[in-house]
């Protein structure tokens, strides 16, 4: 019988020096390895190694999540990432197609909707066609949160996948000039969003932005949370292909709210005296420079202010919902359309499109019939774009 005493080796205690050595083998490692890292700076290469469009599917909308672990979703804040999980990246250019993309806020990223009951999903199954024979087909690039720098961040990075034109949802609530920097996209992506400030003339104080981030914050042990989510965005990529989980409608929610307090201020808006909106406070030279960047590369926008909730309770002679009074969100359209004849810009206005018993948890989310109603509504709008 063959012996195996030669894997048996005699017992050799460890003494202290021997710790020491492999102590400090262990800390040189480690400093190599995040000096490695800080002079490769490999994030933004990683960001774009994806399985998405590979081994799994592209999504069909941005990744977003609350609750990770019960819908197989994440929301992350590099620009990067976020597309190269998007169907977007991984599907060529058909002969026969007019390739559409939809910007916004939760309304458009389809808060309370499943992928096939979205603006996009409702005008790909409508089997609209351009009077030249070409196959409307619809991109949802919107993005929970209103907010209009967000919007052109996520339009400047798109341009490069040959749109046909882009359709822009936006509202009253993603216009207020003070708010544009705060959106979490837009902390995360400091850098992209200086250059955009900058190449477009924007007037937003970047100091309010994120410092460059320091010798340690750009190790492996600074971006560890970064490379983290990144990978739990692949991991959650193969339970997703398999369940289609990427959003879970509650089963309750809050209607908006009908009676509102006899006030007709903005909320968070103290410095805003009722009466005194004015166009300086809103972003309006951020929709200027989204649409300039578009059709500097021949892709012409449908500019479409969003159906909003309409209460019918007490105090609704003085606002239209929680979020707006009557006489801002007025005074917001007026300027609006001075903007849109000014410029020439293509509009539509559907502010008053949706009854208010359709509406679902907030003023600017809406039930899934309605949401096909207004794609619908707007399909002759976008076509109208390839002539």
């Amino acid at each position: 019988m063959a012996r195996w005493d030669w894997l048996v080796k005699p017992e050799q205690p460890y003494t202290r020096g021997f710790v020491v050595r492999v102590l400090i083998k262990v800390i040189l490692l480690f400093v190599l390895i995040n000096l490695v890292y800080l002079v490769v700076q490999p994030l933004p290469m990683i960001n774009q190694l994806t399985i998405y469009n590979t081994i799994v599917p592209g999504r069909e909308r941005f990744p977003y999540a609350d609750n990770p672990t019960e819908v197989y979703n994440l929301s992350i804040g590099n620009i990067d990432g976020i597309f190269s999980a998007h169907r977007l990246v991984g599907d060529a250019i058909r002969d026969d197609e007019f390739r559409v993309l939809l910007l916004g806020d939760s309304g458009v990223w389809g808060w309370l909707l499943d992928n096939d009951q979205t603006f996009d999903a409702c005008l790909n199954r409508g089997e609209f066609q351009t009077s030249a024979g070409y196959n409307l087909f619809a991109y949802n690039l919107g993005y929970p949160i209103t907010n209009v720098l967000k919007d052109i961040l996520i339009l400047q990075e798109a341009l490069q996948y040959d749109p046909d034109a882009i359709v822009w949802f936006t509202t009253l609530e993603g216009m207020y000039d003070d708010d544009q920097l705060a959106h979490p996209i837009i902390q995360a992506n400091r850098e992209d969003v200086r250059r955009l400030i900058d190449e477009n003339s924007l007037s937003f104080d970047v100091s309010q932005l994120p410092q460059t981030p320091n010798i340690l914050e750009r190790t492996l042990v600074g971006q560890r949370r970064a490379l983290a989510d990144w990978f739990r965005l692949q991991f959650y990529g193969l339970a997703w292909s398999m369940t289609d989980y990427d959003h879970t409608n509650p089963r309750f929610f809050r209607s908006p709210v009908q009676n509102f307090p006899p006030s007709e201020g903005i909320p968070n808006r103290g410095d805003i005296e009722v009466g005194g909106l004015t166009a300086d406070l809103l972003a309006f030279d951020v929709l200027e420079a989204g649409i300039a960047m578009a059709s500097n590369n021949d892709v012409p926008v449908l500019l479409v202010n969003e159906p909003i909730f309409r209460g019918q309770g007490a105090n609704s002679d003085l606002r239209y919902n929680d979020l707006y009074p009557r006489w801002a969100y007025d005074a917001y359209r007026q300027m609006l359309s001075e903007q849109v004849s000014e410029n020439g810009w293509s509009y539509v206005d559907l502010w008053d499109f949706v009854p208010p018993e359709r509406f679902t948890d907030f003023p600017l989310h809406y039930d899934a019939e309605y949401t096909c109603r207004v794609a619908e509504t707007l399909a002759p709008e976008i076509l109208s774009l390839a002539d």
